[in-house]
């Protein structure tokens, strides 16, 4: 337990910096949680390390980052996606072992991590450091509020087949607790236009944020995989760690915030 606190005050440290530095070096640190977070992904799915299929998914997921980093359209971006596209399915004609289920397993990940992570890098450079700060605390908040108030009430399952431990009263207490955090946070920090839209915001933030955490689970429990990886000890792997993060942000990017 020692040592697991003592690991989550120096990967907080670690993250928190960069956060703040915000620019070009926040951006390089999430392309490298996405490329990390593909290499997982890549682990779970049984895809080879290094090989053709995974170098080009690695790829893909650096020029999702293109408008960031090299000054990209989305034009670009929907460039990258049909090559990507067209690569995964014409691989499957010459090689038996890589099958279309695979093929678009690879894809989603790509995408997922991609996007993901590039939407949590567009929130810091266009909505500053204060706002995507109020948003990762409405995570963590929720987290900490279903598991609280999960362990404490906790009756009825929420997805049994995939997270066991998981209860309705859990996730429910999770968006409660975010909800009071929000607005405690908007009252001190000013972070959004309205208390309507600190509200609207929060409810996004707190619900995608679970369905992150139970996205992963499946995904893990589906492979037969305990754990993502093992890159910090005593928690983990990145998509351990941060699955509630990228479906927030994706989240919050498909209804127009970012």
């Amino acid at each position: 337990m020692k040592q697991r606190i003592l690991m989550g005050v120096l990967l907080a440290v670690l993250f928190l910096i960069p956060f703040k530095i915000g620019g070009h070096v926040f951006t390089y640190l999430t392309l490298a949680l996405a490329l990390i977070g593909f290499y997982e992904f890549s682990s779970i799915i049984k895809i080879r390390k290094f090989g053709t299929k995974w170098f080009v998914g690695s790829l893909g997921v650096i020029l999702l980052f293109s408008p960031l980093l090299f000054g990209g359209t989305s034009q670009f971006q929907i460039r990258v996606l049909l090559a990507l596209v067209i690569f995964f399915i014409t691989t499957t004609i010459f090689n038996k072992g890589f099958s279309i289920e695979k093929a678009g397993t690879v894809l989603i990940g790509v995408l997922y991590l991609g996007f993901g992570f590039e939407s949590l890098a567009e929130a810091r450079i266009e909505k500053g450091v204060i706002w995507t700060f109020v948003v990762l605390l409405t995570i963590w908040s929720t987290d900490s509020g279903a598991y609280f108030i999960g362990k404490k009430f906790g009756k009825h399952k929420l997805a049994a087949a995939i997270s066991p431990n998981k209860t309705i009263e859990g996730a429910t207490g999770g968006i409660i607790t975010a909800l009071v955090i929000g607005f405690a946070l908007h009252s001190i920090l000013d972070a959004y236009q309205s208390y309507v839209h600190a509200l609207a915001i929060t409810l996004v933030v707190s619900i995608a944020g679970q369905v992150g955490d139970l996205v992963e689970s499946g995904l893990k429990r589906h492979y037969g995989v305990k754990d993502s990886g093992n890159i910090f000890p005593g928690h983990g792997g990145v998509l351990d760690r941060l699955d509630s993060w990228i479906f927030v942000f994706l989240g919050l990017k498909l209804i127009g915030v970012l």
